[in-house]
């Protein structure tokens, strides 16, 4: 203090004016000593001076020495140097706001160049720590689902230790909740503290806002007895501000590149299953005129009789199947099939393919239906899943005869049409093939066709199909279009049928495979 004296009265040559004219206008001398008593001014003292004191802020930090009018240069002198001391409090007033304003300044243009939400935690922390005298300092964001603060980044020993810390609980918990920044300068008294971590003494918390929003809180503190100032939680609450912002635009920047990535990753997948599409494309169309070529090309040519056959696939590829055969082995005789595989698309195809091969290598080789449809139902079952089979119309015709023998493996019932447009149905006469080992004996069915007969026979997409209501074209609907069209070619036959279930569904999506052949005696 008493330097202030010495350099108000060595700096100041308006303050020694001053005395010097204050001591002439009086007439008398005086001396200015600082509170050492080194003369600062005039000449020493007599003994039978008086003394009268200077003070600065109640502290005495010099003389005046002289006769009684000593008392006016002593009370101008303590005017000079409390305007002086304030002069200097003012600027460093001003100097350290300056030096926060910079401070504040680059912290912006530091988190301007961040885009990573740890590293925008840490510089808050660490510009917290270079305005504010701290021996712990913490940054935890907010949950919004669950309420939880976690830590985010930390200085110190004590506060980055802190676990559990919710909205409400504890100091920095309290903070959060109210959205309000506060001074503890005393936290052993605050009943909020968390008590298994005491040795934090003094903290200034601030909570992390965005708009009204609380996204965090930023706390630092001291485990050493200390006194915040609001000036100092002002300033915390500045950067939680400004670091707050710079957090969201780092939620929102990895929020962007994990959207983008994810963007890449689906197209990634999108030109992987588009490759895979083309490729499957590619087969399907592939088996689709393979499974085309296992049909007969041309249905065989009987003399006396007319032969028609038509399938329409609900998939690129079906497990309809219909064959027609000639043997020379057989004489004259006529082998003809209708089947429908259990299930639908490439895998029914492929067990279409398995039956037709099947039945074509045994046909000729045994002695009736009933043990061509034994065998083949045996090797169905020891070559496909257990949940594949097949349901089957298989039929012996004799064209010099008319005589015709049939088995149905457990399929539906089919018909022969009479020429008088009587209808006499085909029962099933056994279980699917391929469905269980061990089956019982196929029996078969004697009949005869005569002129102007058919011998119809279909899969079961005929009376299931559907229309958009879900109700099924029905058996009815397909005897009575065989009872109308008696005396129409067999092509025509199965023209009518399938103009009728396209008329009957109306656009509605095909779900099964449809197959009709139709066998006609002309005479």
């Amino acid at each position: 203090m008493s330097g202030a004296l010495r350099q108000l009265m060595r700096r100041q040559r308006d303050a020694r004016a001053l005395v010097s004219l204050l001591a002439e206008s009086m007439g008398s001398s005086v001396a200015v000593e600082d509170a050492d008593g080194q003369l600062l001014h005039g000449e020493a003292p007599s003994s039978e001076s008086t003394r009268f004191p200077i003070t600065q802020a109640g502290l005495r930090v010099g003389w005046v020495a002289g006769g009684a009018d000593a008392r006016l240069v002593a009370a101008l002198l303590d005017h000079l140097v409390a305007g002086d001391a304030e002069k200097k409090a003012l600027g460093a007033e001003v100097l350290h706001l300056y030096r926060e304003v910079n401070l504040i300044y680059s912290f912006s243009e530091k988190l301007a160049a961040l885009l990573d939400l740890e590293q925008v935690a840490a510089l808050t922390l660490r510009e917290a720590r270079q305005m504010i005298v701290a021996t712990d300092g913490v940054l935890m964001l907010l949950e919004e689902a669950t309420g939880a603060l976690q830590t985010v980044a930390g200085f110190g020993d004590e506060l980055p230790a802190l676990t559990g810390f919710r909205l409400g609980l504890g100091i920095v918990g309290a903070v959060a909740a109210s959205g309000v920044a506060e001074i503890v300068n005393d936290v052993d008294a605050d009943r909020r503290r968390i008590t298994e971590h005491p040795t934090v003494k003094a903290l200034i918390c601030s909570p992390l806002k965005v708009g009204e929003r609380v996204i965090g809180v930023i706390a630092i503190g001291s485990t050493m007895p200390m006194a915040y100032t609001a000036a100092e939680l002002k300033l915390l609450t500045t950067l939680a501000l400004q670091g707050a912002t710079a957090i969201e635009n780092a939620r929102l920047f990895e929020r962007t590149v994990h959207a983008a990535h994810e963007r890449e990753q689906l197209m990634a997948l999108h030109q992987a299953a588009e490759v895979a599409r083309a490729k499957l494309e590619s087969e399907l169309t592939l088996a689709a005129r393979i499974q085309a070529d296992l049909f007969p090309a041309e249905l065989p040519v009987i003399p006396g009789y007319e032969l028609a056959a038509r399938n329409r696939p609900a998939r690129r590829c079906g497990g309809d199947y219909y064959d027609a055969l000639t043997s020379q082995d057989r004489g004259d005789r006529l082998a003809l099939c209708v089947a429908d595989v259990a299930g639908k698309g490439l895998p029914a195809a492929l067990v279409m393919s398995n039956m037709q091969a099947t039945l074509r290598a045994l046909l000729g080789r045994l002695s009736g239906l009933p043990e061509l449809a034994n065998v083949a139902s045996d090797l169905l079952y020891a070559s496909t899943s257990l949940e594949k089979y097949v349901t089957a119309a298989l039929a012996d015709l004799n064209p010099s005869s008319g005589q015709l023998t049939f088995v149905g493996a457990g399929h539906l019932d089919n018909y022969i049409l009479r020429a008088t447009g009587e209808t006499v149905t085909l029962d099933s006469t056994g279980t699917p093939l391929g469905l269980l080992p061990f089956m019982p004996p196929y029996t078969e069915t004697t009949h005869s066709l005569g002129p102007g007969d058919c011998l119809v026979l279909f899969s079961d997409g005929v009376t299931d199909a559907q229309n958009e209501l879900d109700e099924e074209f029905g058996v009815g609907r397909v005897l009575e279009i065989l009872q109308g069209a008696a005396n129409l070619s067999a092509k025509d036959v199965i023209g009518r049928v399938f103009e009728a279930i396209d008329a009957f569904v109306q656009g509605a999506p095909q779900f099964d495979d449809i197959t009709m052949m139709v066998v006609r005696r002309l005479k």
